[in-house]
């Protein structure tokens, strides 16, 4: 899936404006005022994605002190966590001996100027495209090494699906199961390191044994445990009702609940816990398949964050 790309009204587009030829001047002896960056998302050198950085994943850097910006400027890594420049030419050198605020987010867009990007979560098999992540850091002459802390922007729902009575775990692999109640298109400002979802609620869609297998969630099958995990990523969002998952097995019975996440994020610490998405937070819930219903056992969240919730049986 390809991302789209919105153009802002000219006053925003001042947020991400390209430096000036005095900003991307090189430095000489030796690079000396180059900027260097690294990146970890939440103190560890991962994303949500998968486990680790991918050889060739892209971020984007701009940087603004005082009157001088740098341009959105892509950055790959070798896997490391270290980011080189894609382009060479195209280099961040420290200007000034003022501070430099550094915005990175990920994955990299050709921004060409202020944009925010725009995505449909329904292709789940392509998340590595809309799994944003952004940061700030400061870096100087001083001190060059700018090291980014990256925070993921979307939400993670992670429905674990388990073998209940008179259910073979053949039964749980093979299961077809939807999901739905909520919005799939959003967009990403890479400037604010705002993900939100726009538009309508979409029906139920399948998310696991889709015939449409960009549909399909990542999963992860648990022998020993009998169970499979999918893990999907959408765009935080806040809910009027309980959201409504399908399970049918053998093609012939389905089987209904309804999750709330008012309990779950209530549990991580919230106040004024409301059923909704938090940004950044791992919601996983477990439904366990039965021959005559489908229960749901309550929901916990991690950073990505976790909390636990109730229990939920459907018939």
């Amino acid at each position: 899936m390809t991302s789209k790309i919105y153009m802002l009204c000219p006053l925003a587009m001042l947020a991400l404006a390209s430096c000036s030829s005095e900003g991307e001047t090189p430095a000489t002896a030796g690079n000396a005022n180059e900027a260097r960056f690294s990146a970890s998302i939440n103190s560890h050198n991962s994303r949500a994605y998968d486990a680790v950085w991918e050889a060739g994943d892209q971020i984007g850097i701009t940087g603004t002190s005082g009157n001088k910006s740098y341009k959105n400027v892509a950055f790959a890594t070798d896997g490391s966590g270290d980011f080189s420049v894609v382009s060479a030419g195209e280099e961040i050198y420290y200007q000034t001996d003022s501070p430099v605020t550094f915005t990175a987010y990920y994955p990299y867009e050709n921004l060409l100027n202020a944009s925010v990007i725009l995505a449909d979560t329904h292709e789940q098999s392509e998340q590595k495209q809309f799994d944003y992540l952004w940061a700030q850091a400061q870096g100087s002459k001083a001190n060059p090494n700018v090291a980014f802390n990256f925070a993921h922007k979307m939400s993670k729902v992670v429905l674990v699906v388990k073998r209940g009575s008179d259910v073979s775990f053949e039964e749980v692999k093979e299961a077809k199961v939807a999901f739905g109640g909520f919005i799939n298109e959003g967009e990403f400002d890479p400037a604010a390191g705002v993900a939100k979802a726009t538009g309508e609620a979409s029906a139920l869609y399948t998310f696991a044994g889709n015939a449409d297998a960009s549909f399909n969630a990542p999963l992860a099958v648990d022998d020993a445990a009998q169970t499979v995990s999918y893990s999907m990523i959408h765009f935080p969002q806040s809910f009027a009702a309980a959201l409504p998952i399908v399970a049918t097995l053998d093609g012939r019975q389905d089987f209904k609940a309804a999750l709330d996440f008012t309990d779950g994020n209530s549990a991580a610490g919230d106040a004024d816990a409301a059923n909704e998405w938090v940004a950044g937070r791992q919601y996983t819930i477990t439904v366990t398949l039965h021959k005559t219903s489908l229960t749901v056992n309550g929901c916990t969240i991690t950073p990505w964050t976790e909390a636990n919730g109730g229990n939920v049986d459907a018939e």
